[in-house]
């Protein structure tokens, strides 16, 4: 106890006090409590670390699949390989690039009967400069296809011709690839691809002629 000076005699609480255990049920309510604060604190910030991980995961997706829409090449790009492959090759074997040399469409167009399941339509546009010089069977899209070889001045035009039931009617497109000029159209059920190393122009007027009739 401790004594002051008026003579009083004054308790000691922290020494004297009496101390009761809690009851379990009373803890337990506390410690519950206790710990649903901390998770209510705990949950807004848990939820906005999943949000923002969540919105980068989704960014890098859409990033993603937008790198790969843009690089992987479209069916039309894979075509105009195939077409200045071919055109190429034509070109490499003296002999090779056409299979019936005539500048006579009725002589052309029947020799393809028998070797291809299609009539190509064959015109003859010599009085537009272009003059039909004969034709071929080559192989585009996975399947075998009509070449029809024209001239524009010493330039050897390639147009290969094949039937596509599913493709509308559309005009022609023109693009240049690597110096070489081509064009591609579908009209009637047929798709046609014409490429040559003569001028842009020349190329875009040999599409229109045979898109005209």
């Amino acid at each position: 106890m401790n004594i002051k000076a008026e003579g009083l005699v004054e308790p000691d609480v922290a020494r004297d006090a009496t101390y009761h255990r809690a009851p379990a049920a009373l803890r337990e309510r506390i410690t519950s409590t206790v710990d649903a604060m901390a998770r209510a604190e705990r949950g807004p910030m848990t939820r906005r670390y999943f949000a923002l991980a969540a919105s980068f995961v989704l960014v890098g997706l859409v990033s993603w699949n937008a790198a790969l829409m843009h690089a992987a090449p479209s069916h039309d790009d894979n075509l105009a390989s195939e077409v200045l492959s071919a055109h190429v090759r034509s070109l490499m074997t003296p002999g090779r690039l056409a299979d019936v040399e005539s500048t006579d469409q009725h002589t052309v167009k029947p020799w393809f009967a028998g070797k291809i399941d299609f009539a190509p339509p064959v015109r003859d546009l010599a009085t537009d400069g272009y003059p039909l010089t004969g034709g071929r069977l080559d192989y585009i899209d996975g399947h075998p296809v009509a070449a029809l070889t024209y001239r524009v001045r010493l330039h050897p035009v390639n147009l290969f011709v094949w039937p596509d039931t599913s493709a509308v009617d559309t005009a022609p497109k023109i693009e240049t690839i690597k110096g070489y000029s081509l064009a591609h159209w579908s009209r009637g059920g047929m798709r046609y691809w014409a490429v040559s190393d003569a001028a842009r122009v020349e190329i875009s007027r040999f599409a229109e002629l045979m898109t005209s009739g």
